[in-house]
């Protein structure tokens, strides 16, 4: 690394330090170390957005969706008495990229406990065991190429949905820290790391409303989501004899969800799936014009509810809260 750029780099991890920074400075910083960042995986894929942050069809994100858009898929096709998957037939080649899709989803220790292999040689395994017909878009197994462990392995990976995020907000800060360190970069860690939850929702915003392209029915994307968009508003809640009881609703933390889209039965069908969680109460970390007192729905007309909307032009206010882009 440059020692100019090193410097630069130095001066904007102490903007951070001191808790004056903005959206601006992070993605600086991640762009000047995006060369640097030694195989940290999350940090590259935020880096990587900063850099393209139009069309994505490659990184965690990405392969995160498309690893729900195929599994669901396949959930569709193939869980039914009429159909299911024969891997001693032809069968589509992209059941094949799904197996080595869901074995990253898995434990590294629970597949070498239950069948004695690692992530990385059963996608190996996978690789070779089946053969591809491109022109046909189909795979078939090679005879002889797969153990019985190794086929039961399979079925593990594909008969268990595991919906967990690409990352977390813990992941990304021990990432971009980690990185920062071993590029000998001055760090006083614990002000650095009193910033994490305004270094989140810098990247959440620079995830905000991303598409993503991995070849499925439509184009997956991305928005920040609370958990809950809606809570009561001025409802008094009561028992069954009618005392009244506390109910206490929040809204969650804040989170970037991934949205894919697929065909089912001539209609789309939208499946969501976490792509990066956080620490950050929905309630603290938006603007107040954001929440809407409003009737919960026709049914049910007297009662109120205070509704979170996110819109997908979105800013970072100077109170350091997400906020609106006026139109």
């Amino acid at each position: 690394m440059k020692a100019i750029e090193k410097n630069k780099a130095q001066k904007i991890v102490g903007k951070i330090q001191s808790g004056y920074f903005d959206e601006n400075d992070l993605d600086s910083l991640f762009m000047r170390l995006r060369a640097y960042s030694n195989g940290k995986p999350v940090f590259r894929e935020i880096a990587d957005f900063v850099a393209h942050n139009d069309k994505r069809d490659r990184g965690l994100a990405n392969s995160s969706l498309e690893t729900m858009y195929l599994r669901m898929k396949y959930f569709l096709e193939y869980n039914s008495p009429q159909k299911s998957l024969d891997i001693s037939t032809d069968f589509p080649v992209w059941i094949k990229k799904l197996m080595m899709l869901q074995v990253d989803k898995f434990d590294e220790n629970e597949l070498k406990s239950k069948f004695n292999v690692t992530k990385q040689r059963l996608k190996s395994r996978i690789d070779n065991g089946f053969k591809e017909n491109k022109k046909e878009k189909t795979a078939s197994l090679k005879q002889g190429k797969l153990s019985e462990d190794t086929l039961k392995a399979i079925q593990h990976v594909m008969s268990v949905l595991i919906s967990k995020p690409a990352f977390t907000q813990d992941d990304l800060i021990d990432e971009l820290v980690d990185v920062i360190s071993i590029n000998n970069i001055p760090l006083d860690k614990e002000s650095f790391l009193a910033q994490a939850d305004k270094i989140a929702l810098c990247t959440m915003l620079l995830l905000h409303n991303a598409t993503f392209d991995y070849k499925g029915h439509k184009l997956g994307y991305t928005k920040i989501s609370p958990e809950k968009e809606s809570i009561s508003f001025n409802t008094r809640f009561v028992d069954a004899n009618g005392n009244e009881v506390e109910n206490i609703e929040t809204y969650g933390n804040l989170h970037v969800n991934g949205y894919v889209v697929l065909e089912s039965d001539g209609k789309d069908l939208t499946i969501v799936h976490p792509i990066m969680t956080t620490k950050l109460d929905a309630e603290l970390w938006c603007e107040n014009d954001m929440f809407h007192i409003e009737t919960w729905s026709e049914d049910f007309p007297d009662h109120l509810c205070k509704k979170l909307k996110i819109s997908d032009s979105l800013s970072i206010s100077n109170e350091f809260k997400l906020a609106h882009i006026a139109v």
